[in-house]
């Protein structure tokens, strides 16, 4: 057996890149970057949709970790092309630098049924959601394997990935388990050839993060009906018992340590200040067990919760108990 999915020291990755897609923004992906550059002292490529977004981005960056070269370059990852520009801007401006780490972690969410859900919206989810970390993929494991010190490719995914599909958000729940399924493939694919490059799938369960603001301003800049020049940095809805966007960064270096393939990050302590979990684990037990007895349990549609919609999966300690009808 290759060390490909055994543990992993970290201080390895001291003085290398870790390139960050989607971290423009307040969330999983600015997690991501600080924990690199202020815990790892690692070098920071902030990769983003918009130039504004990635110049204030590496300004924040560079600002906070000082020690370390922060730089930002904007790239629309659905786009093969661009991608390879950015490939050879970060040779060019670390030339000395190996790459540590890739997080394809750029990502929309809309949260709609299936049968409220516009063709524009599933196109658009899944050819950013996959053909987007597909796209990264092929720009950045070549890379990976061309080095010979040990790095990281990881894929964020989602919680929805890994459990049954719900009442909402169809859309992103079946991108994300392409996801998985995309990361299980290039895993096995470099085991036996290069398992130097340590492949993950990233599968959050409720992290603060702006998503669905910024795929609805994403989509509006897309479709022509606001500026690339007016798009702000968002911050997250205030949802207590939430992972920060840095707890949950640590949550995810813990798995690579661990050597861990499915990162589930948890709302469990230390990472956040309640006993009140997502049980992302548990609800994925569920749905193995509906599978290998060829059934599909829907009881939970006939189940309430206070001010929230049936649902499968939104239903552990994080969301109290269920009210009958």
């Amino acid at each position: 057996m290759s060390k490909q999915q055994g543990p992993m020291d970290l201080r390895q990755l001291r003085g290398t890149v870790a390139v960050v897609t989607g971290a423009g923004n307040h969330g999983i992906g600015w997690g991501l970057c600080c924990h690199a550059a202020g815990a790892l002292g690692m070098h920071v490529i902030v990769i983003d949709l918009h130039e504004k977004l990635v110049r204030e981005a590496e300004s924040r960056l560079r600002e906070l970790y000082p020690q370390v070269l922060c730089y930002g370059l904007a790239c629309d990852v659905t786009e093969p092309q661009q991608l390879a520009t950015v490939t050879a801007a970060i040779a060019e401006l670390l030339p000395d630098k190996s790459i540590g780490a890739v997080f394809a972690n750029a990502g929309v969410i809309f949260s709609h049924t299936v049968l409220n859900s516009t063709v524009q919206e599933w196109q658009t989810t899944l050819q950013v959601n996959v053909m987007g970390v597909v796209h990264t993929m092929q720009a950045f494991v070549p890379l990976l394997q061309a080095q010979e010190a040990e790095s990281i490719f990881a894929a964020t995914a989602s919680i929805g990935g890994l459990v049954r599909g719900d009442n909402g958000g169809a859309s992103y729940q079946a991108s994300k388990h392409a996801v998985v399924a995309t990361s299980e493939a290039l895993s096995f694919e470099l085991a036996r050839k290069s398992p130097h490059v340590r492949v993950h799938v990233l599968c959050p369960c409720i992290v603060a993060s702006a998503l669905d603001k910024t795929s609805v301003v994403n989509q509006r800049v897309r479709d022509g009906e606001s500026s690339a020049d007016e798009v702000e940095a968002l911050g997250s809805d205030s949802f207590r018992l939430a992972m920060t966007p840095e707890r949950h960064a640590e949550q995810v270096f813990a798995h690579i340590e661990a050597g861990n393939f499915y990162m589930v990050t948890d709302n469990v302590r230390p990472y956040v200040d309640h006993d009140l979990p997502f049980d992302g684990v548990g609800i994925m037990r569920e749905r193995h067990a509906n599978m290998q007895a060829l059934t599909l349990d829907n009881s939970d549609a006939w189940q309430r919760r206070p001010g929230m919609a049936p649902s499968a999966i939104m239903k552990g300690p994080m969301f109290g108990e269920p009210e009958s009808i």
